[in-house]
């Protein structure tokens, strides 16, 4: 059975927000299939018994998608000009492959990197749209609880002619974060005195609290007793779905709101 989806892994989708930006300050990391696949044989018969046949390394050499000369090469699309010389003077290194089987090999490096990627500097993400929009919408009015403040006929009418699938998701996942911020957490401090403050949570901690006031005062407590601090997060039912969201779900559910034209 598949691991519900974490709140720890939202900076993952948090990422996916400036990947349009990133394209466009770093080069397309292009391959040629048949470049690749001639590397891949190189890589078989001198490297893959050390750093693995995958290139992820071994017990007994390291993780060549991980390596800064790789990445290097790729970002810059070298084309293998300067692992040359590592690959002659490295530890246990001493092959002398001239220029076709060096850019071949960073071919196929560049190939496994782009394959481990989700959503890189130069791809957009893949498979979105791969669930199931029936279950999606029964999710959406069942157990997601989606329907008890939102309406495929009313707020979310026209949704998908506003947002490409990858923004569906954030949205629908993080609606609170990067560029989706609208609305803050409000915070109620009632303090021993019985004086009430309220307004914007700016920070909060086991010791301290923070907080706006809808006139701009900024104003600061210490958590000390008898001091009550009462918080209203709008998006807390989307929080609280993190922890029991599955693959599939969050894959139903973005295909079923892709359907919300």
């Amino acid at each position: 059975m598949k691991k519900p989806f974490s709140k720890f892994a939202h900076a993952t989708f948090l990422l996916c927000l400036t990947a349009a930006p990133l394209r466009a300050q770093f080069p397309h990391s292009t391959v040629d299939p048949a470049s690749a696949d001639s590397g891949a044989k190189i890589y078989a018969s001198n490297c893959a018994r050390c750093h693995g046949d995958d290139a992820r390394g071994t017990a007994t050499a390291p993780d060549l998608l991980r390596s800064l000369a790789v990445l290097h090469d790729r970002r810059q699309m070298l084309y293998g000009k300067e692992l040359g010389p590592l690959l002659t003077t490295g530890p246990n290194h001493n092959f002398k492959y001239d220029e076709k089987q060096l850019a071949d090999l960073s071919q196929f490096l560049t190939a496994s990197v782009n394959g481990i990627l989700r959503s890189g500097y130069n791809a957009e993400p893949t498979n979105l749209l791969s669930g199931d929009a029936t279950a999606g919408e029964t999710y959406f009015n069942g157990a997601g609880g989606c329907s008890r403040c939102h309406s495929a006929t009313g707020d979310l009418a026209g949704l998908a002619k506003r947002y490409p699938p990858s923004a569906l998701q954030q949205k629908f996942l993080f609606p609170n974060y990067g560029l989706f911020i609208r609305r803050k957490v409000q915070v109620t401090v009632n303090l021993p005195s019985g004086k009430i403050y309220t307004g914007d949570l700016i920070r909060i901690d086991d010791f301290t609290i923070a907080l706006r006031e809808k006139s701009g005062q900024y104003r600061s407590f210490n958590r000390t007793a008898g001091t009550k601090v009462t918080t209203v997060d709008p998006f807390a039912a989307h929080a609280d779905l993190l922890d029991k969201y599955t693959d599939t779900d969050i894959h139903n559910m973005t295909t079923y709101l892709a359907t919300l034209k």
